[in-house]
């Protein structure tokens, strides 16, 4: 081990500097109480002085870190948008990436800059573990897929306890048997229980974090040894600092940051945000190897550095010469030098001045059999003391830990079972685990490749799609949909992650609403980006539901929130009908979220095909109008100014009740002879046709039904009184003020739910059906320019790359549709007031008895928990036909959330990690319970409470209405 002093061979800070700065902090004079929240007395001269401010914020550290950094589109600078091959997940371990980093299961400060993830190595591997494996779009024979075993198990809003399971098979993990699968379209995934890697012989890696003081972090590294012999394993905790210095960006900085040892156990670590220790404690068989330090920077070749550096040279005070003579000595301690140094022992690749940009503790674990033994660092302000002992270390986890179990007794509705406990928690972790740093200017963004790849890229549909996203800007902490598979933001996701984020943390969920509507992601016609590999794609509109659903979750008091969010959507309200050119209110713009559902990609028509009228997108736009309507009403009781806009979306909302039902013969969507509404196809000859495919693009137009309460707003009362009669279907007096408004009349809706909840249709035993089983033996033929096109019905993977393959919406279960189905169906359970007996239907269709619309919610909450909850035999359907998820009580209480769901089965298909929306089970069970209540601050106070906020709005007393 080298020698224990902090200012050897460091020529980024001056040594007068680094006495005053880096004062060792286990000495008597700097003793202070631990985990203090104050700073000593002597700071660096240069300091921010709003990093004290930074450090003390309880969201200070997090989950923020990706699990995916490389194949995405941010890092990729190819001319044809090939993100996967451009950087891929070898790559990863050399280059040094632009927008971001990645690590296994990690976290970041809320800025990025410092970084910290997990490393391991089997002894057989040919690279460290340091970041998840998966397949890409063209490996994997159902697209882009991760391939690892990882579970997240516990988290709370404020990051004060995390954990999270990561398995790593003792023998060599299977890279090239998994990506060479040689399986089909046709066949299912080759996963990594099929190479039998996990048959025996593997490690448990159970990490958790504490947050025993906003500005202090520990992580506590639990190995269990699960096998029968003696084994070996290296753990090796890993810090970084995100690299701004090496490639152009307005930020850069001219002195990167700096790791250098102060002990043998101990790292300081110096940025703009302050100067942190990093200690490393470990319990009974590990062996501390040695600290190791290299640069967090891509392999260059001499030439590159003599280019790059021979103008930056003339600034510093040695000569070029010997500038460049240091530069190309420090090229060998790039990005993947532990690999070098540890798997191949490589002594040149590390930094011998141990000082560097990227460090780690190399430790070596040797357990016996079913043994274990944990491995811990803590980070803290450099002026405080850390804590020495194991056991105090261990007793900060079980007070976290004990925090988070009383926090989730509030969270979680009290008369759940045991397993509904048990996915709620999990189902939250994983919400919470979701949170990533998103970084990415377009404008720089466009720049690079301008210089790249000349003007003439930005003549290409490709580069077009970028150049007209320029004012995006983006540096904030997002709820990503799944940080491998998904690790961007997508709007139509990021609404569900809100709506379920709300029960836990409503601060957070309004700050992720209110980014999407701020200027630096809204387009300045007012639409609100899509996703990164295309942000001007349409997603579907509804975002406005989830500011709706929040703002009444949390007892209908932040008026100013709603009123902000009001006026930014009227711009994206005005950017969809600026699309209906005809002013037909019929609206049809791409593939809205559903990928795959029609018989043709709708983002690209084939030739012939000159527009399609979608009966999805015009459903969410009637759901927009609808929205509007409710918050411009409830507007109105504090603003009558607002009276107007209530007015205006009633009719945006009626004109478009009038055009979708519509006989398909006439101009409209709903087809007479079906029952049902469809899609209809425009040519170039003047003729149109009925795509008649029964599928969710059918049922959406249900959503769009509410009951409305005109008290305070007399104007839109008398207009709806004197409306024409050709509205009458779409518009129900409750009471003496209340009325109740839908997209289809209830005549219509027995008649598609007829459809729906028939078994042979839509209504699985899992939830409802993406599309009707009917299509199984009876495949959809449909003619597009005499080519035939077949559209048959698929369970669970698609068996097609359409939308790369990975997504399929011809049959299997997706947890968003079905959630928006039984919010409607409580809606409708509104019209009970007008009727003497309670609203009933045949349930399932068929059946010789009815049920009503509240009993039918409750079913299919019942049906969709079902996936997740062990059956009499103690199998999850979720996780299909693995044996060790029922037979080993190590694996019996793991949960995952997939992206969606086998139709017959129940087993997970797509994002094995895509808790964003299928964490809305979280949502069913409060259904399941009728835990309706209003959400409190109490809820979320969390280990660090939030400062009192005004009452905002006073609520109105509750209003009786007549029955009609």
């Amino acid at each position: 081990m080298a020698s224990n002093n902090i200012h050897g061979g460091s020529k980024r800070h001056s040594k007068a500097d680094s006495k005053e700065l880096h004062s060792d902090s286990t000495q008597p004079s700097a003793k202070k109480s631990k985990y203090g929240d104050s700073f000593a007395k002597q700071r660096p001269e240069k300091e921010d002085v709003n990093s004290k401010e930074h450090i003390n914020d309880p969201l200070f550290w997090g989950p923020y870190l990706s699990e995916r950094q490389w194949g995405t589109v941010r890092e990729d600078n190819s001319p044809d948008g090939n993100c996967w091959d451009y950087l891929s997940h070898y790559d990863a371990t050399k280059q040094a990436y632009h927008w971001g980093e990645d690590g296994l299961l990690g976290v970041c400060d809320k800025f990025g800059m410092l970084c910290a993830s997990l490393a391991l190595w089997n002894k057989k591997d040919p690279i460290l573990k340091e970041r998840l494996f998966g397949l890409t779009g063209k490996e994997g024979n159902h697209g882009e897929d991760v391939k690892e075993l990882y579970y997240y198990l516990d988290n709370t809003p404020r990051h004060t306890y995390m954990q999270a399971l990561y398995r790593y098979p003792q023998s060599e993990f299977p890279y090239e048997k998994l990506i060479n699968h040689g399986r089909s379209f046709h066949e299912p995934e080759f996963e990594i229980f099929d190479t039998g890697i996990f048959d025996s012989n593997y490690w448990d890696i159970n990490i958790e974090y504490a947050k025993p003081a906003a500005h202090t972090l520990i992580c506590r590294v639990t190995v269990t040894n699960q096998s029968k012999e003696q084994a070996k394993v290296d753990v090796i905790p890993q810090f970084f600092f995100r690299n701004t210095w090496s490639k152009p960006n307005p930020n850069k900085i001219d002195n990167p940051p700096l790791f250098q040892l102060v002990s043998g156990d101990g790292v300081d670590a110096i940025y703009d945000m302050g100067i942190f220790r990093i200690n490393f404690n470990y319990g009974t068989n590990v062996t501390l190897n040695k600290l190791l330090f290299t640069e967090n920077n891509a392999e260059t070749n001499d030439m590159d550095i003599l280019e790059s550096d021979t103008d930056t040279s003339r600034s510093h005070s040695l000569s070029t010469d010997t500038f460049i003579s240091e530069r190309l000595e420090d090229k060998r301690h790039v990005k993947d030098a532990f690999h070098r140094y540890i798997i191949y022992d490589d002594s040149n690749a590390v930094n011998p001045k141990q000082n560097g940009t990227k460090c780690c503790a190399w430790m070596t674990i040797d357990l016996p059999g079913k043994a274990k033994t944990c491995v811990y660092w803590q980070i803290f302000p450099a002026d405080c003391v850390g804590e020495r002992s194991v056991i105090r270390l261990d007793e900060v986890f079980t007070f976290q830990k004990a925090k988070a179990n009383e926090f989730y007794h509030k969270v979680i509705p009290k008369n759940a079972t045991n397993e509904e406990i048990n996915i709620c928690r999990q189902a939250v972790a994983g919400l919470l685990w979701s949170k990533q740093l998103y970084i990415l200017n377009m404008e720089v963004k466009n720049k690079e490749l301008r210089n790249r790849h000349l003007i003439n890229y930005f003549r290409t549909l490709h580069g077009k799609k970028k150049i007209g996203w320029n004012h995006l800007s983006c540096h904030d902490i997002l709820l990503v949909p799944d940080k491998w598979e998904f690790p961007w933001f997508a709007s139509w996701d990021l609404a569900f992650h809100s709506v379920q984020f709300a029960r836990i943390d409503m601060s957070f969920a309004k700050e992720q609403i209110l980014l999407l509507l701020s200027d630096r992601y809204m387009h300045p016609n007012g639409q609100i980006p899509g996703c990164e590999f295309d942000f001007g794609d349409p997603n579907p509109p509804i975002i406005v539901w989830a500011v709706w659903k929040m703002f009444t979750m949390e007892g209908k008091k932040d008026i100013p929130y709603l009123k902000t969010c009001f006026n930014r959507l009227i711009f994206t309200f005005q950017w969809w009908h600026k699309l209906d050119l005809m002013n037909t209110h019929l609206f049809g713009h791409g593939f809205m979220g559903l990928d795959n559902i029609s018989l043709v990609d709708r983002t690209s028509l084939p030739h012939g095909m000159t527009n399609i009228k979608q009966a999805d997108c015009t459903g969410w736009m009637g759901l927009f109008s609808l929205t509007m309507l409710q918050i411009a009403l409830e507007l109105c009781k504090q603003d009558s100014s607002y009276t107007d806009m209530a007015i205006k979306f009633l009719k945006h909302f009626l004109h478009i009740a009038k055009s979708i039902n519509r006989p398909v013969t006439e101009g409209g969507l709903w087809d007479e002879e079906d029952k049902f509404f469809y899609d209809v196809a425009y040519f170039q000859e003047p003729h149109s046709t009925p795509i008649r495919l029964r599928s969710w693009t059918g049922i959406i137009p249900l959503f769009a039904c509410c009951s409305v309460d005109l008290k305070f707003c007399p104007l839109v009362k008398m207009f709806l009184l004197k409306c024409d009669k050709g509205f009458s279907p779409f518009v129900c007096k409750l009471g003496e003020n209340e009325f109740f408004l839908t997209l289809v009349s209830y005549t219509k809706l027995k008649m598609i739910l007829k459809t729906v909840f028939s078994d042979d249709e839509f209504l699985s035993p899992y939830g409802v059906r993406s599309l009707s089983k009917a299509y199984q033996d009876n495949p959809l033929i449909f003619d597009i320019a005499e080519v035939p096109v077949t559209v048959t019905y698929l369970p669970g993977e698609s068996n097609s790359d359409m939308f790369g393959g990975n997504s399929n919406w011809r049959g299997p279960i997706w947890l968003p549709m079905n959630y928006m189905l039984i919010e409607c169906l409580e809606k409708y359970a509104d019209l009970d007031k007008v009727f003497t007996v309670p609203l009933s239907i045949h349930y399932p269709t068929g059946s010789s008895t009815k049920s009503t619309f509240f009993t039918i919610t409750h079913d299919l909450c019942r049906r969709l928990l079902k996936i997740f909850l062990p059956d009499s035999l103690g199998a999850r359907p979720v996780h299909g036909e693995v044996e060790k998820y029922v037979l080993d009580p190590d694996w019996k209480p793991l949960v995952l959330f997939y992206e969606y769901f086998h139709a017959e089965s129940g087993r997970g298909c797509g994002a094995s990690h895509q808790t964003g929306w299928s964490a809305l089970v979280l949502e069913l069970v409060y259904k399941l319970h009728n835990m309706q209540q209003p959400l409190t601050e109490s809820f979320v106070s969390d280990l660090f409470p939030k400062p009192p906020q005004p009452n905002l709005y006073r609520l109105q007393p509750h209003q009786s209405f007549l029955h009609h």
